[in-house]
C-alpha cells in the first residue's frame, strides 16, 4: 500500500517524507515518525489526495501548526498532512467599517495578524503570539482572553466525505473548544472590524505581554492542556494540589502556569501522559472536578487517553 501511495504523491508532484519523526513538526517538540508525511501546496491536490486516501482506506491525520497536540512515542501508521504549505490571505470584500478575509487552512496566525498590524484590521489580536494556524484554530475553536475565533467566522469550506461544501457558519455549529461540522478544513472567512493601526499594535502587545507575564512561551509545551471546567480554572485547581513544577522524566507542570506542561529537553510522551493522569487524579481527589484534556492525541493507544 506504500508504494502505492507514493505513486500517487510522485505523479500528483506532492512533496513527502517518509519514516519523518514528527517531533520537529509540534510545538511541545516530542513524537515518534509516521509512515509518509506530505506537504500538498493548492487546494486541489489536496482533495484529490484526501479521496485517493478515503478509497484506499489509508489512515490520515491533518497538520496544522503542530500545537494542542500530542504524538506518541511509537510515531503514528499512516499518513500525515500537513497544511503548513496550503497558504494565502485574500480580500474578499471592503466597507467602511469592516473587512472580510478568505484565509487558507495552513495559514499562520501570525501572519494573518501580521497583515492586519499592517493594514489596521481589529478582531483576531486575542490570539497574537499563539502558534497555530487558521485551521487548527477554528477546528478547536480557539480562545483567550474572553474571546474565541468563533466570533469571526463566517463561511467555511470544507472537504467531507468527497465532497467540498462552502457553508454559512451559526451559533450552534459551536461549543467550548470544538467546531462541531466534519470535515477538512480549507479554507475559512473571516469578518474583522477596521480600525487605526495604532489600537491594533497597542490590543496586540497587550495580549503578548499578558502571555510572556502568565504563560511559559518561550518553552517547549503544547498550549493548555486541560479546557476549563465550567466555573473554575484548570490552571488554578492544578497548582491548588501543589503540582506546579513536579517532574516525570524530562516533562514538568509548569511553574509560571500549571496548566501547561513543559518538555525540558528529551521529555517522552509517555511521562507527559503521565503528569497529565496524575494531574486529573490529585483534582478529582481534591476537588470532585474532572479535567478534561484540551490536547490532541496521535498514534496513543486507547486504553492511554483518559
Amino acid at each position: 500500500m506504500r508504494q502505492e501511495i507514493r505513486e500517487f504523491l510522485e505523479e500528483n508532484k506532492i512533496f513527502y517524507l517518509e519514516n519523518e519523526p514528527l517531533a520537529s513538526y509540534t510545538t511541545i517538540k516530542i513524537g515518534g515518525p509516521c509512515d509518509l508525511l506530505v506537504f500538498p501546496k493548492e487546494k486541489e491536490v489536496l482533495v484529490k489526495l484526501l479521496e485517493f486516501l478515503e478509497n484506499t482506506g489509508t489512515p490520515f491525520y491533518i497538520l496544522g501548526g503542530g500545537s494542542n497536540l500530542l504524538v506518541a512515542d511509537e510515531g503514528f501508521k499512516g499518513v500525515v498532512i500537513s497544511l503548513k504549505r496550503l497558504k494565502g490571505i485574500e480580500v474578499l470584500s471592503e466597507g467602511k467599517d469592516e473587512v472580510v478575509l478568505k484565509v487558507k487552512a495552513g495559514t499562520g496566525v501570525n501572519e494573518l495578524i501580521s497583515l492586519c498590524l499592517k493594514k489596521g484590521f481589529s478582531g483576531m489580536e486575542f490570539l497574537a503570539g499563539v502558534p497555530a494556524t487558521i485551521g487548527g484554530t477554528v477546528r478547536m475553536n480557539a480562545g483567550a482572553f474572553g474571546r474565541s475565533i468563533s466570533q469571526v467566522v463566517k463561511k467555511v469550506l470544507l472537504y467531507h466525505k468527497g465532497d467540498l461544501v462552502y457553508c454559512e457558519v451559526s451559533e450552534e455549529d459551536w461549543s467550548y473548544r470544538r467546531f462541531k461540522k466534519e470535515g477538512v478544513i480549507l479554507e475559512a472567512d473571516l469578518k474583522l472590524e477596521k480600525s487605526e493601526k495604532e489600537v491594533v499594535k497597542r490590543k496586540v502587545l497587550e495580549v503578548l505581554n499578558k502571555r510572556r507575564l502568565t504563560q511559559p512561551i518561550s518553552k517547549r509545551t503544547f498550549g493548555s492542556v486541560f479546557k476549563n471546567p465550567p466555573c473554575y480554572y484548570a490552571g488554578q485547581l492544578i497548582e491548588a494540589c501543589g503540582l506546579k513544577g513536579y517532574k516525570v522524566g524530562e516533562a514538568e507542570i509548569s511553574k509560571k502556569h500549571a496548566n501547561f506542561i513543559v518538555n525540558l529537553g528529551r521529555a517522552k510522551a509517555k511521562e507527559v501522559l503521565e503528569l497529565m493522569k496524575l494531574a486529573q487524579k490529585k483534582v478529582w481527589e481534591k476537588f470532585r472536578v474532572k479535567l478534561d484534556p484540551e490536547v490532541k492525541f496521535l498514534g496513543v493507544k486507547d486504553e492511554e487517553i483518559f
